[in-house]
């Protein structure tokens, strides 16, 4: 019974941009279910063996992309830097199998949204603010566009705010890859800063403005990237 526990939760997997929460919910239907499978699914007694995390962030070497991860890409150009809106592209990948996945971004911060590519997932449809996918395999991986506004200016150039990135199952955190990609498109500027710092971190910066960061963790990762814009 156990075994059927993780592979039909298998976890509630929750991204976040910064004021423009997407969050990976697993569906509360539990159709097709016996009634003592229910009755187990719904007993929180046993998790009692499972050991988890607290939210707090543990840089961690247990996850790995067998099971989910995520990838985020943000373009910044030079109109985010008079609105805010920066271009996003975010992959889910190793998906649970379920019978409907949401991710849900905040309304008033996210635009057009748009699914770009799928697998092993019989739908998936983007409305206003919301990605829904449809009979969930295992493995199955999905990519979303969009524009958010999360980029803030500050006197010398900005920052941006992400997350918090988590994986997440009642109380419970468990270990999860992020890897994100920031390209500044004809932007002159330079990473000063950057919280949190993971001694096992992959980081480059390429000659044309690409800064790579990658994150193995347990609990929640809110990553802070500021940069300086540079002078003539």
């Amino acid at each position: 019974m156990q075994t059927l526990f993780r592979s039909l939760l298998c976890f509630v997997l929750i991204g976040c941009f910064s004021n423009v929460t997407a969050e990976i919910e697993i569906s509360q239907s539990l159709d097709g279910l016996t009634p003592q499978e229910k009755a187990w699914l719904l007993d929180d007694s046993n998790l009692d063996a499972m050991t988890v995390a607290s939210e707090q962030l543990v840089w961690s070497d247990k996850a790995n992309k067998q099971s989910y991860w995520l990838k985020n890409e943000l373009k910044i150009n030079t109109d985010s830097l008079k609105t805010g809106w920066v271009q996003f592209s975010q992959c889910h990948f190793q998906l649970d199998p379920v019978p409907k996945i949401e991710v849900a971004y905040h309304p008033e911060n996210t635009r057009n949204l748009k699914v770009v590519a799928y697998q092993g997932i019989e739908r998936a449809h983007a409305t206003h603010h919301r990605v829904v996918l449809t009979n969930v395999t295992r493995g199955a991986q999905v990519c979303i566009q969009g524009e958010s506004r999360t980029l803030t200016l500050l006197e010398s150039g900005f920052y941006i705010q992400r997350g918090p990135y988590m994986r997440k199952f009642l109380d419970g955190y468990y270990p999860m890859i992020v890897e994100e990609i920031i390209e500044l498109n004809k932007i002159r500027a330079v990473l000063v800063k950057h919280t949190p710092i993971n001694p096992k971190a992959k980081e480059s910066a390429s000659s044309g403005g690409s800064y790579r960061f990658a994150y193995s963790f347990e609990g929640q990762l809110r990553p802070y990237y500021e940069f300086n814009t540079a002078q003539d």
